[in-house]
C-alpha cells in the first residue's frame, strides 16, 4: 500500500537536518514577509542546532519522502504541551501539512498552548481548525501584538436523543436519497465503523456530503471523476472536530457496507447501521471524534438494538481497509465497557 504522507519524529542525520533547515529557512522568510519585515527570531541558526534540540520536533513526509512541514513544541511543568511553532514549506501550503503535525501531536494529549503572531492570520486559522480557542492578546516588549491560544481535551459525557422517525436531535439533518427500507425483520444488531475523506486526506470540505447526496462535481477534483456517479450514502458522518451529521434515519437501510459479511450472514447492510469518521488510514482520529462516537454507539444500543460494533475492514477484508491501523478500537472498548471489534 503506498503511504501518502507520514508524521513522525525528525530523523536526526545529515540530510534530514539539512532538509529541516532548508525548510526553516523558506518558512521564516515567509512569515517575516506576512509580518511586514517584523524580526522574527529564528528557531536554529544551523543544522547543527537542531541536531542537539532537545524539544520534541515532529516531521511530516509526503508520499515521496519530501519533508513538507515540521513542528516544534516542549513540556511545561504541569504537562500541557506548548507548540513552539509550526512551519510548512512555502510551495506546500494550504495541502493540510500543518493539521496532520497538529494531529499527530495532540493525540493522547490533554491540553495544549500555543502563542502566535496576531498577524498570521493562516496559523491562526489552522489552530482554530484543529480546535484551539483565543485565551487572550498581549504585547510584546517590541511592540508585536501577539494571540495565546488552548486547546483541552474535553471529556465531559455527550448527550444524544433519538426521535420517534429514527433522527438524532442533536445531529445536522442531510437527508439523502440513497436509502431504501429494510427487509423484515427490521432489526439492527450490526454498527459498522467505517473512515471517509473527500478529496481523499483533506478534510473540512463538502465532498462527503455531496456524494451522499448524488450531487459530487466530477471535474471539481481528479479523483471525483470515478465516484461521481456511486450511489452511496451511510447513516451518520462524524467531523473532525465531533461534529454529528445524519443523511438516513435509523429506521431506514443506507447504502455503505456494500458486497459483506457478519457472523455467516451475508448483505450487512441488510442489518446493520454505519458511522463514517472523517479520516484515513494513515492518521489518528481526534479526541471529539471518540467522544461523538462514544455517544453515538451508547444511544444506538439503547435505542436501536445494537448488539455488535464492528470495522468495515472486518466485514469485507481484503476488500476494504477501514477504519483502518489508527483506530483505537482499545479506546472505544473502555468507553463503552465491551471487547471490541466484535467478528
Amino acid at each position: 500500500m503506498t503511504v501518502p504522507f507520514k508524521v513522525c519524529p525528525l530523523p536526526r542525520d545529515a540530510a534530514n537536518l539539512a532538509a529541516a533547515l532548508a525548510l526553516h529557512d523558506a518558512a521564516h522568510a515567509l512569515e517575516v514577509a506576512w509580518l511586514d519585515g517584523y524580526p522574527l527570531p529564528r528557531l536554529w541558526p544551523d543544522a547543527a542546532a537542531i541536531a542537539g534540540d532537545t524539544r520534541t520536533v515532529l516531521a511530516a513526509y509526503d508520499e515521496a519522502g519530501t519533508l513538507c512541514g515540521l513542528l516544534v513544541a516542549a513540556r511545561s511543568e504541569d504537562g500541557t504541551v506548548d507548540i513552539v511553532r509550526t512551519l510548512v514549506a512555502p510551495a506546500r501550503l494550504g495541502e493540510g501539512w500543518a493539521g496532520r503535525l497538529l494531529t499527530a501531536l495532540l493525540a493522547g494529549e490533554r491540553a495544549a498552548t500555543v502563542m502566535s503572531a496576531s498577524g498570521n492570520y493562516a496559523a491562526l486559522r489552522c489552530y482554530r481548525k484543529a480546535g484551539f480557542r483565543r485565551e487572550c492578546e498581549l504585547a510584546a516588549p517590541d511592540g508585536l501584538l501577539l494571540t495565546r491560544l488552548r486547546w483541552q481535551r474535553d471529556d465531559s459525557p455527550l448527550q444524544l436523543t433519538l426521535d420517534d422517525s429514527g433522527w438524532v436531535n442533536e445531529a445536522e439533518w442531510l437527508p439523502s436519497p440513497n436509502c431504501d427500507e429494510y427487509a423484515p425483520p427490521a432489526a439492527t444488531p450490526l454498527l459498522v465503523v467505517h473512515n471517509i475523506s473527500l478529496p481523499p486526506y483533506q478534510y473540512g470540505g463538502d465532498g462527503v456530503q455531496q456524494l451522499f447526496s448524488n450531487t459530487l462535481d466530477p471535474d471539481e477534483h481528479p479523483y471525483y471523476a470515478g465516484i461521481a456517479g456511486l450511489r452511496v450514502s451511510s447513516h451518520f458522518f462524524i467531523r473532525r472536530d465531533g461534529r454529528l451529521l445524519q443523511f438516513v434515519p435509523t429506521t431506514r437501510r443506507a447504502w455503505h457496507a456494500g458486497v459483506s459479511q457478519w457472523r455467516g450472514r451475508e448483505r450487512c447492510n441488510d442489518f446493520a447501521l454505519g458511522v463514517e469518521l472523517e479520516g484515513c488510514d494513515f492518521e489518528p482520529f481526534t479526541h471529539a471524534q471518540y467522544r461523538t462516537l462514544t455517544a453515538l454507539a451508547q444511544l444506538l444500543q439503547h435505542d436501536c438494538g445494537v448488539q455488535a460494533i464492528t470495522g468495515h475492514e472486518h466485514i469485507a477484508p481484503g476488500r476494504k481497509t477501514d477504519p483502518g491501523p489508527y483506530f483505537d478500537w482499545a479506546r472505544l472498548s473502555a468507553a463503552l465497557g465491551r471487547t471490541l471489534p466484535e467478528n
